[in-house]
């Protein structure tokens, strides 16, 4: 049997797709979670001196997009097909460039700049992307409320990471996006992940 490690920070961050990937396909793996300290000895032993990675019987690969993608792929949360997981993958970008507009506001120091990227990021990108993203909800008409097919993906999964973050700088931002709304009750009731969220440690971010 494989076995997979993920290596990150004790926080949700850039691992939490593929922990919640693991979890939804019921397939064991170590969370191993490091400290600062911890982190000082590794780096030096990774392939590109950042985390998360993941550990596939022993061997280190970085990317977390790519490994998040590849365990959805191998373990049936993607496409059936090429064409069909070139969708997904679309779908998954859309979803980044979403993270690259927030990642400034959560790192920003000075606060009078912190309050204007804020501003920015509520005003403009979060109605631009969730747009696109409700659409794309909405016109798959599926049960669940998935972004592409009958069944949860991966995608889904990265949006209701992604969507997490969000209702933190804007708790009713999805009153507006009912698809995405239902998407994001889709998953949290799905069993598997409901006793993920449950288990796992409580973070800030």
């Amino acid at each position: 049997m494989t076995k997979y490690t993920l290596i990150y920070f004790n926080a949700r961050g850039r691992a939490e797709v593929t922990r919640l990937i693991f979890a939804q396909a019921g397939v064991k793996f170590e969370d191993k979670r490091v400290t600062n300290e911890e982190w000082a000895e590794l780096k030096p032993t990774t392939p590109t001196g950042t985390i998360p990675i993941l550990e596939i019987d022993g061997k280190a690969f970085p990317g977390s997009g790519t490994f998040a993608r590849f365990v959805a792929e191998r373990h049936g949360l993607a496409g059936t097909d090429d064409l069909e997981n070139l969708q997904l993958a679309g779908i998954a970008d859309t979803i980044v460039d979403l993270v690259h507009k927030m990642i400034p506001v959560f790192f920003e120091k000075d606060e009078t700049r912190k309050a204007e990227l804020q501003k920015e990021f509520a005003e403009t990108h979060v109605p631009r992307y969730l747009g696109i993203l409700e659409k794309w909800a909405g016109a798959n008409n599926s049960a669940g409320g998935w972004f592409y097919g009958p069944k949860v993906t991966y995608v889904d999964l990265k949006f209701f990471v992604m969507g997490g973050y969000i209702k933190q700088q804007a708790p009713n931002v999805f009153d507006k996006f009912p698809a995405l709304a239902k998407l994001i009750t889709s998953i949290e009731n799905l069993p598997n992940i409901a006793k993920w969220l449950k288990e796992r440690p409580e973070t800030d971010h």
